[in-house]
C-alpha cells in the first residue's frame, strides 16, 4: 500500500469516525465500503511493522493510540509491546480475494493491564516450563511463551520472577477465572501503602460507593479516598455489579485492601452492536455447538461457523479465534480458529 493511498484512506477513516461518534470501547460497521470492510479486533500483539494482531497486519500510522488511559499526542508503536492485547479499530482488506482479510489501516489501538500488583505465592519448580502465583487474589500462570518485558534491562525473565516483584500482565482469563499471562512487566518492588496497583472487576451486589466510602471487588476491600478520581464514573458513584478499573495503593494484604485513587467504569466485552469483529480467548461454558458459549467472557453463536482445522472439538480451556458479527451482545460466529501452542 503506498504512503499516499495510505494517508487518503487513513483521513477518510478518521472523518467516518467523526460522523459516527465510533469511540475506545467498539467498532463501527459504517467504516466498510470504502475498499474494505469495516472491524474490531481484540488479541495478541505477536509481530511488527506495523502491528500484527490475529494475522492481521495493521497499519498504525495515522491511528490513535491508547495505552493504559494514556492517550496523549506523542504515543506510537514504540509504546506497544509483543504479547500485549490490544483492541484494533480498522479497516481491513482480503488483498488476496481468498475471502480472508490480510492487511489492515487502524484508526485506534487500546492496551490496558488487566491487573497490576505485587506476585505472591511464586510456584518455582526446578526445570519448570510454566510458573503460576497470585497478584491481588487473582490466579495467574506464566510459560516460556509469555512475553517478558526487560527493556529496562533489568534482568527481568521467566528465571528471576520473584515474590515481591509489582508486575503488570496482558493476558486472557479462562473458564476458571485463572489469568494465563501473553505479556509481563516488572514495574517496581513492592512496598506496601506505597506501590501502586491496579485492579479490573464488578462491584458486589448492591454497592453505592463514593468517596470517603468503601465497596468489595473480587473480594477486596476498596477504600475511596476522599480526593479519588471519579470523574469517568456515572454519577461518581460505583453501583451494584459496576465493572470497574480501580487504581491505588495495596494498604493491606490480610483482608486484601487497596486505597483507591482512581476509579473508572470499563466495558466488560466489546460494543454489544460492535459490527464486524475478530477476538482471541478462552472457551468457557460449553455445553455443545447448539447453545451459546463464550470466548474471553464474549458470548458467542457457532451454529454456523466454519472450524479450522475441520476437525476441531470445542471444550472448555481451548484457546481459540473467533470472527463474525457482534449483534445484540451475541458474537455470532462465521469462523473458528484454534490457536496453536508454543508446543503445538
Amino acid at each position: 500500500m503506498s504512503t499516499v493511498f495510505s494517508v487518503i484512506l487513513a483521513t477518510l477513516i478518521a472523518v467516518l469516525v467523526a460522523l459516527n461518534g465510533c469511540g475506545g470501547g467498539g467498532g463501527d460497521a459504517s467504516l466498510a465500503g470504502i475498499g474494505g470492510t469495516g472491524k474490531i479486533a481484540s488479541g495478541t500483539i505477536t509481530g511488527f511493522g506495523s502491528i500484527l494482531v490475529n494475522g492481521i497486519e495493521y497499519d498504525i500510522d495515522s491511528a490513535s493510540l491508547e495505552v493504559n488511559d494514556d492517550d496523549s499526542a506523542g504515543l506510537s508503536q514504540d509504546d506497544l509491546r509483543i504479547g500485549m492485547v490490544v483492541t484494533v479499530t480498522a479497516v481491513v482488506f482480503d488483498d488476496t480475494g481468498d475471502g480472508v482479510d490480510d492487511t489492515g489501516v487502524a484508526s485506534l489501538v487500546v492496551y490496558d493491564n488487566d491487573i497490576e500488583g505485587p506476585v505472591s505465592g511464586l510456584s518455582d519448580p526446578d526445570n519448570a516450563t510454566t510458573k503460576s502465583f497470585s497478584v491481588l487474589g487473582i490466579d495467574v500462570i506464566v510459560d516460556t511463551g509469555t512475553e517478558f518485558d526487560d527493556s529496562d534491562a533489568s534482568g527481568f525473565s521467566f528465571d528471576t520472577i520473584a515474590d515481591g516483584d509489582v508486575v503488570a500482565i496482558s493476558g486472557f482469563f479462562d473458564g476458571s477465572n485463572v489469568l494465563n499471562a501473553t505479556y509481563i512487566e516488572k514495574t517496581d518492588d513492592f512496598v506496601s501503602g506505597e506501590s501502586e496497583v491496579e485492579l479490573k472487576g464488578a462491584a458486589d451486589a448492591g454497592t453505592d460507593a463514593g468517596v470517603a466510602d468503601s465497596f468489595i471487588l473480587d473480594g477486596i476491600i476498596v477504600n475511596i479516598r476522599v480526593d479519588a478520581d471519579l470523574s469517568k464514573v456515572p454519577g461518581e458513584r460505583v453501583t451494584d455489579s459496576m465493572f470497574v478499573e480501580v487504581e491505588g495503593r495495596l494498604t493491606s494484604d490480610n483482608p486484601l485492601t487497596i486505597e483507591a485513587f482512581r476509579i473508572e467504569q470499563e466495558e466488560e466485552h466489546l460494543d454489544d452492536d460492535a459490527g464486524e469483529a475478530e477476538l482471541e480467548g478462552f472457551v468457557s461454558d460449553f455445553v455443545d455447538i447448539t447453545n451459546f458459549f463464550k470466548v474471553d467472557g464474549q458470548l458467542v453463536d457457532a451454529t454456523d461457523a466454519e472450524f479450522e482445522p475441520d476437525s476441531l472439538v470445542l471444550s472448555d480451556g481451548l484457546k481459540v479465534e473467533v470472527e463474525g458479527t457482534i449483534e445484540a451482545g451475541i458474537l455470532n460466529a462465521d469462523k473458528v480458529n484454534k490457536v496453536k501452542r508454543e508446543d503445538d
